[in-house]
């Protein structure tokens, strides 16, 4: 029970004591209130708390130093992708916005002109994972009291699929060049190849003789909700893909520079890149679009080309069918262009030659 004394001013604090620390230190909360009604009835507030196990003693902490020990305590939960996007999030916008402030110094209004500062920038998918990282560590030191519990989180995007055109895959391109990036990013819109598929490859997949990859499995997530390598869905998913001089290249050079000899060409996990792709569009303020809308501009480059459908669907691991509904869905349409070219191929019957006359 808490003890309650009159001060000097007139005023009455209680002192609660609320457990000890790791070194077995006791530690009291003080309550100061005008009247000793007031006091005794705030006492009672902390104490149930204390009995609920609802109580938490982290309000005068700085907001960025709890998300510090956040991340610490919980790094063995997460992917290290996942870890290094939730540092991401700690440096770039949590320590900028937040500074010196304390937990109980921060209340809704802070967390709401935090959104919205991301909303005028960040497209909502990339404000809603941040937000959500946000809410889950208030929530963690604040309980049912963070200020962020009532905020409704923006509406994801309803993603309508972007091609980049030429132009904009160069600044793309461009933005990566020479960094761990570009043979990810240059392997879907090159090599059409799926965002799993990508983290799957190991390097005996590549046939360095004849410039090529084995693409026989996905880096995909199990029931469990952990990754694992499976066979693809389909058949058409077994494929052997033609690598540009230039992709190989780069591959051959990571192959030569890696310190430590790996079976994996790349130790990330899909999800985590997906996320981390979206900040790095965000951040380069490049072109606005999703990871695998790389992939649909190797299949409108294929397109454009004049590359044979069979070819294609080969090459993107589709069937034939599945092909011509994936040109539909990116507005590209070959049946349409042969239509107009049989419209267009004849001007109209043979003309009858005039016989000549002869006297």
């Amino acid at each position: 029970m808490a003890s309650i004394k009159k001060r000097p001013n007139g005023t009455y604090q209680a002192t609660i004591f609320i457990g000890r620390d790791a070194n077995g230190k006791q530690l009291f909360k003080y309550v100061t209130k005008p009247t000793l009604k007031e006091c005794k009835a705030a006492a009672r507030v902390i104490e149930q708390e204390i009995e609920e196990g609802t109580f938490v003693h982290v309000e005068n902490i700085r907001v960025v130093a709890w998300c510090e020990k956040w991340l610490e305590l919980n790094k063995n939960r997460f992917s290290p992708g996942t870890f290094v996007l939730y540092k991401f999030y700690y440096t770039a916008h949590y320590i900028p916005y937040f500074g010196q402030l304390k937990l109980n110094q921060i209340t809704e209004i802070h967390i709401r002109q935090f959104m919205n500062e991301l909303q005028k920038d960040k497209a909502n998918s990339t404000v809603r994972r941040i937000m959500s990282n946000l809410k889950c560590i208030l929530e963690d030191a604040l309980k049912g009291k963070s200020p962020a519990k009532d905020i409704k989180l923006p509406k994801a995007n309803k993603h309508v699929p972007k091609v980049p055109t030429d132009t904009e895959m160069q600044i793309i391109h461009d933005a990566v060049k020479d960094t761990r990036d570009e043979p990810i990013v240059l392997l879907a819109a090159w090599c059409g190849l799926r965002r799993g598929e990508i983290f799957a490859l190991k390097w005996n997949d590549i046939d360095w003789d004849r410039g090529k990859l084995r693409v026989d499995e996905s880096y995909s997530i199990n029931d469990k909700k952990e990754y694992e390598d499976k066979a693809p869905k389909s058949d058409n998913g077994i494929r052997d893909v033609v690598i540009p001089a230039y992709l190989l290249g780069i591959l051959d050079t990571l192959r030569k520079n890696q310190t430590a000899i790996t079976q994996r060409i790349f130790n990330l996990r899909p999800d985590y890149y997906s996320g981390y792709f979206g900040e790095l569009i965000d951040r380069k303020k490049l072109p606005d679009i999703r990871f695998h809308d790389l992939r649909h501009y190797h299949a409108s480059w294929l397109y454009s080309r004049g590359v044979p459908d069979q070819y294609a669907a080969q090459r993107l691991g589709h069937d034939i069918n599945i092909l011509k509904t994936v040109y539909q869905h990116l507005g590209l349409d070959r049946q349409i262009e042969i239509d107009d070219n049989i419209r267009n191929m004849f001007d109209g019957p043979p003309k009858k030659k005039n016989k000549k006359t002869t006297n």
